[in-house]
């Protein structure tokens, strides 16, 4: 069915962008320790606030996506 193709691709979207938001996640969080131990630690704070961003909305696409699922 044309809409059960569509939600399948909207799903996989959701999912793509979030493993992508992960990566970038992942990365920044490396960085922050980088900064932490550096003169810089002050801007680790801001970097893990970031982070902890990204992570919330990395749960809600995953949460839409698993919605979708379950259709």
């Amino acid at each position: 069915m044309v809409i059960d193709k569509r939600m399948k691709t909207i799903h996989d979207d959701l999912e793509h962008t979030a493993d992508g938001m992960e990566q970038l996640a992942r990365g920044l969080a490396g960085h922050a320790v980088y900064l932490q131990n550096s003169v810089h630690a002050e801007d680790a704070v801001e970097v893990n606030e970031r982070v902890c961003g990204l992570n919330a909305s990395i749960s809600e696409l995953r949460a839409v996506a698993s919605s979708i699922d379950r259709r």
